[in-house]
């Protein structure tokens, strides 16, 4: 993983969890646990990254929702 990948997936994990309410670690832990983040905002780096913060946490957070990982 590049170091752009990294400061992308903090980016994600502390937007979305701000968006959310939630502490940081939570939503890290749930994005590892549920294999999102190896899964899917990772590899999504390359489409995701040129997106504006908003799209990205807003998508970020409908997939958690569509795996009922967040209410």
């Amino acid at each position: 993983m590049s170091e752009r990948q990294i400061e992308y997936s903090v980016f994600c994990i502390e937007n979305v969890a701000e968006k959310l309410g939630k502490d940081g670690a939570e939503i890290y832990r749930t994005l590892k646990n549920s294999g999102l983040l190896t899964s899917y905002i990772i590899p999504s780096y390359e489409a995701l990254h040129t997106q504006s913060k908003q799209y990205i946490v807003d998508e970020i957070i409908s997939v958690l929702k569509e795996r009922n990982l967040v209410a």
